[in-house]
C-alpha cells in the first residue's frame, strides 16, 4: 500500500542562469561544431561538408530536445542531462583533426555516447534511474566503457577503422594516449571482440528492461514509452549488424553505411524522446479533459469511479472513502473493507491525502511508476471527494436550516397565541372592566356628583394596573431596556428580580446589531429561567459576557446538573440554539450529574 501526500509537483525548477547557459551552449554547438569540422579537416571539402552535416545532426537534436524538456519542471532534470550529453557528444567533432591529441580525444568521446544514451533511455522521462534492474544495467555499462573501451585506449596504437566518427581510413593519426611501445596482440584478438559482445548484450538488456517496464505500465505510459522502445530496438539491431559486418567483412562499403546509420540513431533517439514527451503531455491533457467533462456535474462515489476507470483504461479501478477505524474504507456501494482485502489480485492501493481530505485508489501497479499521472489523478480525485463531502454537508445544512425555520415559525405562532391569550385574559379584561366602570361613573355623575371624584381616582389606579400589565407583556416580547441601553443593562435588569444571587461580569461589551443583541439576550434569559426552574438547590448564578473576535456568553449554576442529550436538543435548549444559529452563532451545553450546568454561546459581531 502506498501513501501519497499531495504537495508541489515533483522536481525542482531550474535556475534561470542554467536555462540561459543551456541556450547559449546549444547555440554555440549548432554554429561551432560544423565550423570546427570544416576548419580542422584536411580532406576534400565535400567530405568535410558531409562530416560537418553529420556532426550537426548528432549534436543539435539532442540539445534542442533537452532545451524543450527543461521548460517543464517535472522533466527539467532529464532535459539538463540530455543537454549535457549533447555538449559532450560535440567533442566527437575533434576526430576531423589531423593532429593526434584532438583526434584521440574525439574518438574517446565517441565511446562516451554509449553510456549516455543508455542512461537517458533507462531514465526517461524524469531523468532518474529506477532502483534495481535499471541501476545494475547502467553500472555494468559504465564499468564496461571505463575498463574495456576507454581503458583500452592506453594500449592500442590505432582506433578501430570504418567508423562513423572519423573521415580518415588508413592515414588516421596515431593514438596519443598509448603508454606502451607497441600494441599487445591480445587487444585485437580478445579485448576488442569481448567488449563489443558485452556492449551488444548490455544493449539488449536495456531494451528488454524497457520492454518489461512497458508491459507492466499503464496504457498511457505504454503509449508514451513506445517511441523510445522502437528507437532503442532499431539502434540495437543496427549496432549488431554494424559490429558483425565490420568484423566479418572489413573494408566493405556496406560497413560504412551501417556505421552512418548507427550514428544517425542518436538524433533518432533524441527525436523519440521528443515524441514521447509530446505524446505524454497530449495524453495527460486528454485524460484531464475527459475527467473534467465527466466530473463537471454533481458527483457521487460511483460516478467518480466510472470516470476515472474510463479515462485510465482500468475497468477494475476503485475509489474509496475513509471508513470507521484507521484501516477501514468504504467502497462506492457503502461496504466497509480493510486495505488488505481491497488490494488483492495484484492490485495496488494508494492512500491520498491533501489537508483534511482523504481517499484511496485501488489501481493497477503500473500507475505507481507514473508519478505525474498519479498526482494528477489524485488531485482530481481529492477535489471530487471534497466536493462531494461539501455537497453532503450543504444538503445537511439546508435540511437543518429548513427544520430550524419551521421550529422558529412554530415558536412564533405559539408566541402570538400566548400574547393573544395574555391580552384576552389580562389587559383586555381589565379594559372591559374599565369601560364598565366608566359607564358607572357616568351614571354616578347624575345621581351623586359628590362621589365622582373618588370614583375617578379609583379608575386611575385601574389604568395604572392595566399599564403595568401591558408593560410586563411587552417586556416578554422585546424589553425596551435592551434597545435603549444595551445588552449589559438588559441582563442586569433580569438579574435584579431573581430569587438567587447573580454574579454578572461584562468585559468590553458594546452595542451590537439588534439581531445579535436579541439572540444573546433571550438565550441568556432562557438559560437563567431553566436554572431557576430546574436546578433545585442552586445557590447562585454566574453570568459572563465578553467580546474578542466574537460576542461570547456563559451562564453557569451550581445545581445538581444533568446528562446533556447526545443527539439534537429539544424544547428550550433547541430554541436557544435556533436563535444563535439564525445569526451565525453556536451553543454548547456542558453538564454532568452533580456538577451543575454551564451554557456557552457565541455570535459573530458582523
Amino acid at each position: 500500500m502506498n501513501s501519497l501526500l499531495l504537495t508541489a509537483p515533483a522536481g525542482r525548477p531550474l535556475p534561470d542562469v542554467v536555462r540561459v547557459a543551456g541556450y547559449a551552449a546549444a547555440t554555440c554547438a549548432a554554429v561551432l561544431v560544423p565550423l570546427a569540422v570544416l576548419a580542422l579537416g584536411d580532406g576534400a571539402y565535400a567530405e568535410r561538408l558531409d562530416r560537418a552535416v553529420l556532426e550537426f545532426l548528432i549534436v543539435v537534436p539532442p540539445m534542442a530536445v533537452g532545451l524543450y524538456a527543461m521548460r517543464f519542471q517535472r522533466y527539467a532534470r532529464f532535459g539538463l542531462i540530455l543537454l549535457v550529453a549533447g555538449v559532450a557528444w560535440s567533442l566527437t567533432a575533434l576526430t576531423a583533426s589531423p593532429e593526434s591529441l584532438p583526434y584521440s580525444v574525439g574518438r574517446v568521446a565517441a565511446w562516451l555516447t554509449f553510456p549516455g544514451v543508455m542512461y537517458l533511455i533507462l531514465a526517461f522521462p524524469d531523468g532518474r534511474l529506477a532502483p534495481g534492474r535499471d541501476r545494475r544495467l547502467f553500472a555494468a555499462i559504465t564499468v564496461l566503457i571505463a575498463l574495456l573501451f576507454i581503458g583500452s585506449s592506453l594500449f592500442v596504437e590505432a582506433y578501430p577503422g570504418q567508423t562513423p566518427w572519423a573521415t580518415c581510413d588508413a592515414d588516421c593519426p596515431p593514438n596519443a594516449f598509448l603508454v606502451l611501445d607497441h600494441e599487445p596482440a591480445v587487444m585485437e584478438d580478445l579485448v576488442r571482440p569481448l567488449r563489443e559482445g558485452f556492449a551488444i548484450l548490455l544493449l539488449i538488456g536495456v531494451t528488454a528492461s524497457l520492454a518489461t517496464r512497458m508491459r507492466g505500465a499503464t496504457p498511457l505510459r505504454r503509449r508514451t514509452d513506445a517511441p523510445v522502445l522502437i528507437a532503442c530496438l532499431l539502434w540495437t539491431a543496427i549496432l549488431m549488424a554494424y559490429l558483425a559486418s565490420r568484423q566479418l567483412w572489413p573494408g566493405a562499403a556496406g560497413v560504412d553505411t551501417l556505421g552512418v546509420l548507427w550514428s544517425l540513431c542518436l538524433p533518432g533517439i533524441a527525436s523519440a524522446f521528443f515524441v514521447g514527451l509530446l505524446r505524454r503531455r497530449l495524453l495527460v491533457g486528454e485524460v484531464l479533459g475527459k475527467l473534467t467533462v465527466a466530473l463537471s456535474g454533481r458527483l457521487d462515489g460511483r460516478h467518480l469511479r466510472d470516470a476515472l476507470a474510463t479515462a485510465l483504461g482500468d475497468p477494475a479501478l476503485n475509489v474509496l472513502a475513509p471508513g470507521p477505524g484507521s484501516s477501514r474504507w468504504l467502497d462506492p456501494q457503502g461496504r466497509v473493507m480493510s486495505g488488505s482485502e481491497l488490494a488483492e489480485d495484484g492490485r495496488e492501493m494508494t492512500v491520498l491525502r491533501d489537508g483534511e481530505a482523504q481517499a484511496a485508489l485501488i489501481h493497477e501497479p503500473g500507475l505507481c511508476d507514473d508519478s505525474e499521472l498519479l498526482e494528477v489523478i489524485s488531485s482530481l480525485t481529492l477535489a471530487a471527494v471534497e466536493q462531494e463531502r461539501v455537497e453532503h454537508e450543504l444538503d445537511s445544512s439546508r435540511a437543518q436550516l429548513e427544520s430550524s425555520r419551521n421550529r422558529i415559525a412554530r415558536a412564533a405562532d405559539l408566541e402570538r397565541s400566548r400574547i393573544e391569550r395574555d391580552l384576552h385574559d389580562g389587559a383586555q379584561q381589565r379594559l372591559i372592566l374599565l369601560r364598565i366602570k366608566l359607564s358607572l361613573v357616568e351614571e354616578l355623575m347624575r345621581s351623586d356628583p359628590a362621589a365622582v371624584a373618588a370614583a375617578v381616582r379609583a379608575l386611575g389606579a385601574e389604568v395604572e394596573l392595566t399599564l403595568d400589565e401591558l408593560r410586563a407583556l411587552a417586556h416578554g416580547v422585546y424589553p425596551s431596556i435592551l434597545s435603549d441601553r444595551g445588552l449589559e443593562d438588559a441582563l442586569r435588569s433580569v438579574a435584579l428580580g431573581l430569587p438567587v444571587p447573580v454574579h454578572l461580569l461584562a468585559h468590553h461589551v458594546q452595542r451590537y446589531s439588534a439581531e445579535v443583541e436579541t439572540a444573546v439576550y433571550f438565550a441568556c434569559a432562557e438559560a437563567i429561567q431553566n436554572a431557576i426552574k430546574h436546578a433545585t438547590g442552586t445557590s447562585a448564578l454566574w453570568i459572563s459576557v465578553s467580546e474578542d473576535t466574537e460576542l461570547r456568553f456563559e451562564v453557569r449554576d451550581d445545581g445538581p446538573g444533568f446528562e446533556p442529550p447526545t443527539g439534537d436538543y429539544n424544547g428550550g435548549l433547541r430554541n436557544m440554539r435556533d436563535r444563535l444559529e439564525a445569526v451565525g452563532g453556536a451553543l454548547t451545553i456542558d453538564s454532568a450529574p452533580g456538577r451543575g450546568v454551564r451554557v456557552r454561546g457565541r455570535a459573530p459581531l458582523d
